[in-house]
């Protein structure tokens, strides 16, 4: 038995040959509608991880660590993993801050006095 990555990873190929997702089903014992939302949950993550590089380079770009930016947009740049990311957002919200800088962050993260 292949890894669930590596057999997602086969599946992925497979379905940009153009092979019908019938027969990626059957190939991998599968449903066509798995194959489908593993399609779909990988053109999610190549649309993240594009978002996360523009934010990057737009935060770069600014050069600027006081510069304040939309708690959702941070959280996304520094690619939290889920439940920090929703511990984050739910932090903000209860403080009602919609905004944050870098610089606000590192010493959030940093512990600084």
């Amino acid at each position: 038995m292949i890894p669930i990555q590596a057999r997602n990873r086969q599946i992925l190929q497979m379905r940009r040959e153009g092979v019908p997702p019938r027969e990626v089903a059957r190939k991998f014992r599968l449903s066509a509608g798995r194959i489908y939302l593993i399609e779909r949950r990988d053109a999610t993550d190549k649309s993240m991880a594009e978002r996360c590089a523009r934010l990057r380079e737009a935060m770069c770009a600014a050069d600027n660590p006081e510069k304040m930016w939309p708690v959702s947009d941070m959280a996304d740049a520094i690619r939290l993993i889920v439940v920090t990311k929703k511990r984050l957002l739910d932090h903000f919200a209860q403080t009602g801050k919609s905004k944050i800088s870098l610089r606000e962050l590192m010493e959030m993260c940093l512990d600084l006095p």
